[in-house]
């Protein structure tokens, strides 16, 4: 069984990795990226919650890949759902081939889509923990290459790998200093507002530390296993490595249920963060995030507006 934040996939073997920019598409901060598999055009979300990568059922029955195992199961957010492996002989993102992998294979065309486009499937991070990705939000482009990023004069966000999932230190209101994942994978509508999740325990934790903190606003969310209802409160500072603060965030509370139901699980943020610095680099390689160079200390301040 796999254990992630949302979805997944396995095995891997590179050739011919190289520097290779692509335009993406996105959307309700996710971004889906032109893939070929067995010379099959499609397109695939990225996924930097997901440990292991994901082809639809559909494009698995006409593309007529092999089952490696019948039955396996993934756990998300809401709950746990049952999913076979199958083998890949060959997946490009531009000039960039992977052969022979092993994914996991679900329904996922009605749970994720692109502009109306269906989705074909996911990139995990048993793909890209081989590259450093620099991400142009305003451009809309990727590029994936095989070296560390130069950082030079710019910020840059060490992070670890749990689970096969990037882990970053934060500290949330100068008082409580936990871990989150960085999800790129998590949904947002377009808005100028930042989000990071906050697991149960952690969120307990930020009440002992505080000791009122009101609920602003309520979601749905939808995972792995179905749709969750979740609600939001007011962060006075987010600070990342304690460093790259956001003030004026909001905190998305995960209730005890799929992944969360786990004491020991801890909350995300995504591209909703990430887009606002513009075009910023995430590198598995040397594994850390690089901002670009700002005079204002990285800080980003979002201007509340009345509810």
């Amino acid at each position: 069984m796999f254990r992630i934040i949302c979805t997944l996939l396995l095995c891997i073997s590179l050739s011919h990795a190289h520097s290779q920019t692509v335009k993406f598409v996105y959307e309700n901060s996710l971004i889906f990226v032109p893939v070929r598999i067995n010379n099959e055009n499609l397109l695939f979300l990225v996924h930097t919650g997901a440990n292991t990568s994901v082809i639809d059922s559909r494009i698995s029955s006409k593309l007529h890949l092999p089952v490696v195992k019948e039955n396996d199961s993934v756990t998300g957010t809401a709950g746990r759902q049952k999913v076979a492996l199958v083998r890949i002989k060959s997946l490009a993102i531009g000039n960039t081939v992977m052969r022979d992998l092993t994914v996991s294979r679900r329904e996922i065309e009605n749970f994720i889509a692109a502009n109306g486009r269906r989705v074909d499937g996911i990139l995990g991070t048993d793909v890209l923990k081989n590259y450093a990705m620099t991400i142009d939000f305003q451009g809309k482009k990727i590029a994936f290459q095989s070296a560390r990023i130069p950082t030079g004069r710019k910020k840059t966000i060490s992070f670890d790998m749990t689970e096969g999932i990037p882990r970053v230190e934060i500290r949330l209101n100068d008082t409580l200093n936990t871990f989150l994942h960085f999800n790129s994978g998590s949904k947002f509508d377009p808005n100028s507002d930042v989000y990071v999740n906050l697991s149960p325990l952690q969120w307990e934790s930020l009440q002992q530390k505080r000791q009122r903190t009101a609920i602003e606003k309520n979601f749905v969310g939808q995972g792995v296993g179905g749709n969750i209802f979740l609600k939001a409160v007011k962060l006075d500072c987010i600070a990342l490595n304690r460093r790259q603060k956001i003030y004026n965030g909001y905190a998305i509370l995960q209730p005890r249920e799929g992944y969360f139901s786990d004491e020991h699980s801890i909350g995300f943020f995504g591209n909703n963060l990430l887009e606002k610095y513009g075009r910023v680099s995430v590198d598995f390689i040397a594994r850390q995030i690089v901002l670009p160079v700002s005079d204002t200390k990285g800080a980003i301040r979002v201007n509340r507006r009345q509810q």
